[in-house]
């Protein structure tokens, strides 16, 4: 990123891209991999279904991590190429409310378009004992194709869209405000607003 450097930047773009879809790709990946035993005990409780050990906690890991690169690589490369292009556009600094929300919309629905349809498989193999990602697509639960793995975007979109556009700006004020530009200060920073 080039939080500092508004206003030119044509060859700098290339490689910003491709250290935020790395970055984006790994991090979504080892927040996916830390977090999943604690999804995986609130699922069961919710559903009513026993824990049955700690391997059990790990049930569906696989389809959890599948789409953490491509989601938060997706996030993260579309929320820097539109937050400079809207700098660019409106003759903001990129870290400005406007480019930074703007941005944060735009990504966090592209994010959830990659990642919706493996959170829905992620779940039944979470609430379910000992079953493979093979036997969800044969049950007749997942029939209805692409709509029946799409059937919770709107309720994602709804919760995720008002995070985000609180979260990216926050962030940017607060990377602004401690004269953080791509450094742990600035991840810091805006890490601590964010409670998931």
């Amino acid at each position: 990123e080039t939080a500092g450097g508004g206003g030119g930047g044509g060859g700098g773009e290339a490689p910003e891209a491709r250290l935020a879809l790395l970055a984006g790709g790994l991090a979504g990946t080892a927040t996916d991999v830390i977090l999943y035993p604690i999804d995986t005990v609130k699922t069961r409780l919710i559903s009513g279904r026993p824990l049955l050990g700690s391997s059990s906690l790990w049930s569906g890991i696989g389809v959890s991590v599948m789409p953490a690169i491509p989601a938060a690589a997706t996030f993260f490369t579309v929320y820097e190429a539109t937050k400079h292009r809207t700098a660019r556009l409106t003759g903001a600094d990129p870290s400005d409310t406007l480019p930074s929300a703007i941005a944060a919309a735009l990504a966090e629905s592209f994010s959830c378009v990659v990642r919706v349809p493996f959170e829905q498989l992620k779940m039944r193999m979470q609430a379910s004992r000992r079953v493979s990602l093979p036997t969800l697509f044969r049950q007749r639960g997942m029939g209805g194709g692409m709509a029946q793995l799409y059937r919770g975007l709107a309720p994602t979109l709804a919760l995720d869209l008002p995070f985000a556009l609180v979260q990216l700006p926050a962030f940017e004020h607060l990377k602004r405000r401690f004269g953080a530009d791509d450094d742990a200060a600035g991840g810091a920073a805006g890490g601590s607003v964010r409670a998931d």
